[in-house]
């Protein structure tokens, strides 16, 4: 009587263990961005030489608050280590990167405004600039190279 007793709760409680992780069962996934939702885009980019300042107006189309970080890149043209030619392709020699509310760049909205200063007052320089979003899968965002001259 006793072997039934526990065959029968034995069973029961395979059968419980089933049911509870067959519901369990089912496509299961990490959330992801929505890229409608969660993409933004440079609407406008504009960049003023001041001196040896290059102060830089981004505004941005989307969801602006998933900006993690923009950076500056550009290089200086001229014949020196690091420098290019006007119509050699563009490669970033120097990279500086700004965070939306800390130190360097100031933020009203979608629109971004920093500046990167101790550049050579007397040489041009081609820059770009490029966004990251703050979710890694929905890539970068990269303006057109621009040039700013003395």
């Amino acid at each position: 009587m006793k072997f039934h007793m526990l065959k029968k709760q034995m069973l029961l409680a395979v059968l419980a263990v089933f049911v509870l992780s067959a519901t369990g069962c089912g496509v299961k996934m990490w959330p992801a961005p929505t890229k409608s939702e969660d993409y933004f885009n440079f609407t406008s980019v504009e960049g003023r030489r001041v001196g040896e300042c290059l102060k830089v107006v981004v505004k941005v189309d989307g969801a602006y608050k998933n900006v993690d970080n923009l950076s500056l890149q550009f290089q200086a043209d001229g014949s020196g280590p690091g420098e290019g030619c006007p119509t050699c392709p563009f490669f970033p020699a120097i990279r500086k990167e700004f965070t939306p509310g800390s130190e360097g760049i100031q933020s009203d909205g979608s629109t971004f405004v920093f500046s990167e200063c101790g550049l050579d007052p007397a040489k041009s320089y081609r820059w770009r600039v490029v966004g990251r979003n703050v979710y890694d899968a929905l890539g970068v965002v990269i303006s057109d190279v621009y040039t700013a001259t003395p």
